[in-house]
């Protein structure tokens, strides 16, 4: 055998496209130039797997991107693999998370190529150390159990074959068998969420918990255990796909249900992108009437319909299909002309903006249009009035009202009202007295025109 044959990385390869590829499969592969890719371009090389190797250079780097670029293109022709090159425009992020915009832009290239090239997969280089990080963000951020299984080797079209390899074992692959490769220096930056927990967490953690990575690769073991539990439970009240019987479900225990709606919405939907915060808020679907819905993303929601909770596909909030849904709050959001942030609570106030107290919302929220027979209850009123009189007594132009926009919780309430312009007195809109600001707010929710 050789080195190459007789080498762990290259069995690990090798089990995986065992298990998961037919002998004539073609993929399409995110190579970022990165020693994980440039292993992954190596291990498809030698394989023989039909191959089509896709860079995108983001120029963030500047002559260090186009360098990465080059290495790609070199190495993909020295093998014998066609390489596609995609130059993107680092504007066109503007004011968004760049590794947000930059992961959904790559992805969106990767499928538009594999559909270009009638491609069976994608192919990425995620390795043992993402996973870790994957994991530990989604405990962080709240995810229910069930989302700690973290990646996957095989996800739909998505294949990624190093999963269970380590990234010193990578390192010492690609030096041993002189595989070059490139290093990003932002990935030194704790900028962003993994490079903070990779360079700053991380050590800490290999100092205070030696072992700890493997305790934490662990836990997908029990969130697949406790997603076959959740789908027992889910058999015996669920006898149709998309509905769920109501008193069945209303029969369990309070601190079940998240855990049993999350299942039921995820098999519906599994892009539905349900935060844990806003289901663990979930009490006001006791008091759905029969005939009326809650939006749970922009393209679902959930029905009542007598004895039955029905998921509905492809609708919009009632009566406005340019509503914007809110999940979470991670960064600043912006809507409908509209600026939304998280911030701590300083109690100090700022001319047009508004402040709600987070601890008091349920998500996920809706931005809409206002609709005849909305009403809230305005800040320092005893009282609920319906929002096209708060409008008349705030004197908005009858020509604009219109265009006044709600802020609505999970639950119903309308937790804001914002002006289509200022009032006399200055003011952009009104806060509802249920979510207004305390001596205990810790942090808010911040509303501001663009």
């Amino acid at each position: 055998m050789s080195k190459l044959e007789l080498s762990q990385i290259n069995r690990e390869f090798q089990h995986q496209v065992k298990n998961y590829l037919k002998r004539d499969d073609f993929v399409i592969a995110g190579i970022s130039g990165g020693p994980d890719s440039m292993l992954l371009l190596y291990l498809l090389h030698r394989s023989g797997i039909k191959t089509v190797s896709v860079h995108c250079n983001y120029g963030l780097r500047g002559k260090a991107s186009d360098q990465d670029q080059k290495l790609v293109e070199q190495m993909s022709s020295m093998w014998g693999i066609e390489c596609v090159s995609v130059r993107l425009d680092l504007e066109q992020a503007g004011g968004d998370n760049f590794q947000n915009w930059a992961r959904e832009r790559r992805y969106e290239i990767l499928y538009d190529l594999k559909r270009e090239f009638q491609a069976d997969y994608i192919t990425t280089a995620h390795h043992q150390d993402d996973q870790v990080e994957t994991i530990l963000q989604k405990i962080l951020r709240g995810s229910g159990t069930i989302a700690w299984k973290g990646m996957s080797v095989k996800e739909g079209d998505l294949f990624r074959p190093l999963l269970g390899i380590a990234k010193d074992e990578i390192m010492q692959f690609v030096q041993e068998f002189s595989i070059p490769y490139r290093i990003d220096g932002t990935n030194e930056e704790s900028t962003y969420a993994r490079n903070f927990l990779r360079n700053n967490w991380f050590p800490e953690l290999s100092r205070f918990f030696p072992g700890w990575r493997d305790n934490l690769l662990k836990v997908p073991n029990r969130a697949s255990e406790f997603e076959i539990m959740a789908d027992y439970i889910l058999s015996g009240i669920s006898e149709h796909p998309e509905r769920l019987n109501r008193p069945g479900f209303l029969s369990l225990p309070k601190l079940i249900r998240p855990v049993i709606l999350h299942r039921f919405i995820e098999k519906n939907e599994t892009e539905a992108g349900l935060s844990y915060s806003f289901l663990s808020n979930i009490e006001s679907l006791e008091e759905l009437q029969t005939g009326r819905a809650v939006q749970l993303s922009k393209h679902l929601c959930i029905e009542r319909d007598r004895d039955q909770f029905i998921i509905l596909q492809n609708e919009e909030p009632e009566g406005d299909p340019n509503a914007f849904i809110i999940q979470q709050f991670s960064e600043t959001v912006k809507a409908g002309g509209l600026k939304m942030s998280m911030e701590s609570y300083t109690g100090n106030y700022t001319e047009g903006v508004l402040y709600i107290d987070f601890d008091k919302i349920s998500f996920p929220l809706t931005l809409r249009n206002w609709q005849k027979g909305d009403a809230m209850k305005p800040l320092g009123m005893e009282g609920t009035q319906l929002i096209s009189d708060h409008l008349t007594n705030r004197k908005i132009s009858s020509t604009k009202k219109d265009k006044a926009k709600v802020l609505e919780t999970f639950d119903g309430m309308i937790c804001a009202l914002i002006f289509p312009h200022k009032t006399a007195d200055f003011q952009q809109g009104t806060v509802s007295e249920e979510v207004r600001c305390s001596s205990e707010t810790k942090t808010v929710v911040t509303i501001s025109k663009e």
